[in-house]
């Protein structure tokens, strides 16, 4: 059996919430711990980006349509044994960023979180304690404009995004990282049930929570797995 370590998903989306997500939320627990992680963060799309709710709900619905992949994924995590985390990823007419160690009493307070600007929307999400990573920096895709990740705003790089189309998307985030030493993290950027297995950490000892695997990172345990081997291996 492979348990040599601590494995961590930082990047998955679901159907509940996220428009482009193609499985639901339990279906994906169950791929992952069935992959072998002991821990998920689900990072459904934001209310500036991908989200599949009606535009013109009152913010209190929309709050609880972002949760609602979140939601499901937790009740089948402590179902089958699978510590799952909160996140999103929001759209600043530029970086996609990855949000984590807020909740709901944040989202609440903050209505017009997903309409301030870049450099805004940083400052505030850093004053509430809230943990910033850039998402697939230089990703070239229609929806996304040119721009220059900002290692200023961000606590670390995603070098390895497992859906990039083109392994040149993941050099040059991970250039950029060393350029400017911000800490490196992988993610699957999983839509389905099948794209799971990429994009992993593994780390010597546990980590409850995405302020653990940087703390971890600093500490120089961690490593990145571009793709899980079957979880009957050992690596």
């Amino acid at each position: 059996m492979r348990k040599q370590g601590f494995y961590v998903q930082l990047h998955l989306h679901t159907s509940e919430t996220s428009r482009c997500g193609r499985s639901p939320a339990t279906e994906m627990m169950r791929a992952c711990k069935a992959a072998g992680y002991d821990l998920v963060a689900v990072t459904d799309h934001f209310f500036n980006a991908n989200i599949g709710c009606d535009r013109a709900l009152a913010w209190p619905d929309k709050v609880e349509y972002l949760l609602r992949g979140y939601r499901a994924a937790k009740a089948e995590g402590d179902r089958i044994g699978l510590k799952v985390i909160f996140g999103w990823e929001t759209f600043t007419a530029g970086p996609e960023l990855l949000t984590y160690g807020l909740g709901e009493e944040f989202l609440l307070d903050n209505p017009d979180i997903a309409d301030v600007p870049y450099g805004a929307y940083v400052d505030r999400v850093n004053a509430a304690g809230g943990l910033l990573i850039h998402a697939h920096p230089y990703r070239q895709a229609p929806y996304i404009p040119d721009f220059t990740p900002d290692p200023d705003s961000v606590l670390a790089y995603e070098v390895y995004n497992h859906q990039n189309k083109s392994p040149e998307y993941n050099r040059r985030a991970y250039a950029d990282a060393v350029k400017y030493g911000k800490l490196m993290v992988a993610g699957s950027d999983a839509h389905h049930v099948t794209e799971v297995g990429g994009g992993a950490m593994r780390f010597a000892e546990p980590v409850e929570s995405v302020a653990d695997v940087l703390e971890a990172l600093r500490r120089g345990d961690g490593q990145i797995i571009e793709v899980l081997p079957p979880a009957g291996s050992l690596i």
